[in-house]
């Protein structure tokens, strides 16, 4: 009894080793990657780099599952021995066949914590023969998950055998958590970067070959130089038999030469090679997923992919690539079939040339897709745009973030100035500290002076203790000051006092406090008349617009309109739970000519509002639209209509009605085309578009586009 109190109360007085406030400041850090596209390699080896270095563990390791979800591969590790990296890169672990820790957690999705790994029953042979971290001290074994999906683990390990508690072992699976969901963040960029990649070397080789296709010799050439990209460093050769000439010939990358044909079918027994050219598939094999059937062509690259080419009666072939470690992606796979495919039949038949060109023209479609959506992945700081205006910002916002003066944004509601003023903030050196917002419009002026300079007890009625104003606050960061114009005029004059100053005190205080904020501020208002009417101090507007950035309307950003339209179906598709595609023709029409008066946050809204209240099961028509975004449409229309020539006098006179006719003539004849034209051709549906009978619509069409065009 007397030893059980004992071990309870040292358990009691132990101290535990993971720190919240390190994991936290880990968890933080990591989590910049969600916003920076980097190489996925680079990524794992910071986060390990975060739990060995930071969190304090002495050795770590992550594995991630490959493509068939069985096997764990070591992507990192983290102060291994040569041997013991050697082992970890070269065994990829079977989550089926081995028993070990890393695969316990993998298969099961629950963390496994071995506070002394020289006793614990769990610890497997085969654990030991993967790293001396097995054999003693203690480990931290916990999974990579997004939803209930297992992608990797994660493991860490200390010299010392060490007791964890409920709440560190909470806290470092939060960790992983955050870590799961950067990988997941990082490969779909990975993803959608190198199928665009791959797919524009297949539009490249595809309109090369076409070119080029009564040129068989030029044709491998591309062929072997395009499936080297799309692959990348490895070892490639290209046979080739003519079955008219019966002569062999063989590309090794570099250059073509003859090969006698008892020699080469010799060179080919028992590989891949040999196993696609008589079954006219492609045929696989890799390092992790072993066929022992087949021999390697190249030795030290057991990773190898065949894929045939047939050209009818003329050649018989096989192209073959190897790499060293890794395997074949389906999307490459895919890739090199169509590649070779093609190259057969650009050779094959010159009446073939036209389906390939209409090929090659899916394909840029396909890419032009992959890249809107990848405008998407990528963006600027959560910033969506293409336009020049926004391609100009946000090359400003790049220059000026690396230096700490004075931003001023202003733009009309609606534009996103808070995002902006983040972004420039994310892209600073100061991206690790606080960003603070302060509204002046939503806080009245009595009390936004003690928001922004804090007070000490005592310094008014209700002032029990000391508050740390929002400048103290956000020292170190960045403070925005959104609606500047609504300051009070007092209440600026101590504002510049403290930035020509450079420190504050605090209400009813004594002391200078320093102060180290980068300041933004942002406005709707016009503060040049605000100075010219004396509501707005005309140093403190010089002092405030050091550098000055006004956003553009969305009314001026017509490139615009449908990317971020087409992302905010997206974005309400996930919410919502739909599947919408995207926009009619007409739909399209009516965002392009709508004024947009409330901006981005007006559009936003209005897609909303659609998908919650429209029953849209596919695609948003014009018809889903409410009244007062078309109508305004249509009136922009009107007035552009209204500036024709013949409705000025002239000084001489005219003919009254005659001037009459003519002018209703013309606006029903643009009324009656426009509406055509939205409607795709359909007559019937641009007679409901104008809220008149088809067949008062067919009356006037004859009348007035028939006989103007006769």
């Amino acid at each position: 009894m007397a030893k059980l109190s004992k071990i309870t109360n040292e358990s009691e007085s132990m101290t535990p080793f993971l720190d919240k406030d390190r994991l936290l400041k880990s968890i933080f850090r990591i989590s910049f990657f969600l916003t920076v596209p980097t190489d996925l390699d680079e990524i794992l080896q910071k986060i390990l780099d975060e739990v060995v270095d930071s969190i304090g563990f002495d050795r770590g390791i992550i594995r991630l599952f490959d493509e068939s979800k069985r096997y764990l591969v070591a992507k990192v590790t983290k102060n291994y021995s040569p041997d013991e990296e050697k082992v970890a890169f070269s065994m990829a672990l079977n989550i089926d066949e081995h028993t070990c820790v890393a695969a316990k957690v993998a298969k099961t999705g629950q963390p496994i914590v071995i506070e002394n790994a020289e006793t614990d029953p769990r610890i497997t042979e085969t654990d030991r023969m993967l790293t001396k971290i097995y054999h003693k001290g203690s480990i931290f074994c916990a999974p990579l998950k997004i939803s209930d999906e297992v992608i990797g683990i994660i493991a860490a390990w200390r010299e010392e055998e060490t007791k964890f508690f409920l709440e560190e072992i909470n806290l470092f699976l939060a960790f992983a958590s955050q870590v799961s969901i950067i990988i997941h963040a990082a490969r779909l960029f990975e993803n959608n970067a190198e199928k665009i990649r791959q797919l524009m070397v297949l539009q490249e080789a595809v309109s090369d070959m076409n070119f080029l296709y009564t040129r068989y010799n030029r044709i491998l050439g591309i062929l072997v130089r395009s499936i080297l990209k799309i692959v990348g460093d490895g070892r490639i050769m290209g046979v080739s038999l003519d079955l008219v000439g019966n002569r062999c010939f063989v590309n090794d990358g570099k250059q073509v030469f003859a090969e006698d044909r008892k020699d080469l079918e010799k060179r080919l027994a028992g590989t891949i090679m040999e196993e696609a050219l008589d079954t006219n598939c492609v045929t696989i094999r890799d390092a992790f997923h072993v066929n022992p059937t087949f021999r390697t062509v190249f030795e030290g690259y057991p990773s190898e992919i065949a894929i045939p080419l047939h050209v009818k009666d003329k050649f018989k072939g096989v192209f073959f690539v190897a790499k060293k470690t890794g395997s074949y992606s389906q999307d490459q796979i895919n890739v090199l079939d169509i590649l070779v495919r093609n190259a057969a039949v650009s050779y094959d038949n010159a009446v073939m040339h036209g389906i390939l060109s209409q090929e090659a023209e899916s394909l840029k479609t396909e890419v032009e897709k992959l890249k809107e959506r990848e405008d998407i992945l990528l963006g600027f700081h959560d910033i969506l745009g293409k336009s020049e205006k926004m391609i100009s910002m946000f090359h400003v916002i790049e220059d000026v973030a690396k230096h700490n003066t004075n931003i001023l944004i202003q733009g009309e509601s609606g534009t996103g100035k808070e995002l902006f003023a983040r972004a420039i903030h994310r892209q600073s050196n100061r991206n690790l500290k606080s960003f603070v917002e302060v509204n002046c419009a939503a806080i009245p002026g009595t009390l936004l002076e003690s928001e922004l300079f804090g007070y000490e007890a005592g310094a008014f009625t209700d002032a029990k203790k000391r508050k740390i104003g929002l400048l103290e606050y956000a020292s170190g960061g960045t403070l925005l000051l959104d609606e500047i114009g609504e300051m009070s005029i007092q209440l600026q004059a101590k504002f510049l006092r403290m930035l020509e100053d450079g420190h504050i005190r605090r209400l009813g205080g004594t002391e200078n406090v320093p102060v180290d904020v980068r300041f933004i501020f942002s406005t709707n208002r016009d503060l040049s008349q605000m100075v010219s009417e004396g509501s707005f101090r005309e140093d403190l507007f010089y002092r405030i617009s050091v550098v000055p950035i006004v956003i553009p309307p969305l009314r001026e950003r017509d490139e615009d309109i449908l990317l971020l339209a087409r992302h905010y179906v997206d974005e309400f598709n996930n919410k919502f739970r739909k599947n919408v595609r995207g926009f009619d023709k007409e739909a399209e029409n009516i965002m392009k000519l709508h004024h947009w008066p409330g901006n981005v946050r007006e559009l936003r809204n209005i897609i909303e509002r659609i998908m919650i209240v429209q029953n849209v099961e596919d695609t948003i028509t014009g018809e889903n639209f409410p009244a007062e975004i078309k109508g305004t449409s249509y009136d922009d229309e009107m007035k552009a209509w209204l500036e024709h020539p013949l409705v000025r006098l002239p000084a001489e006179g005219m003919d009254y009605s005659d001037t009459i006719e003519r002018i209703s003539n013309d606006i029903k004849r643009k009324l009656l085309i426009n509406a055509v034209d939205r409607c795709g051709g359909n007559k019937t549906k641009a007679s409901k578009l104008l809220g008149i009978s088809r067949y008062k619509f067919m009356r006037e069409h004859g009348k007035v586009v028939k006989k103007t065009k006769k």
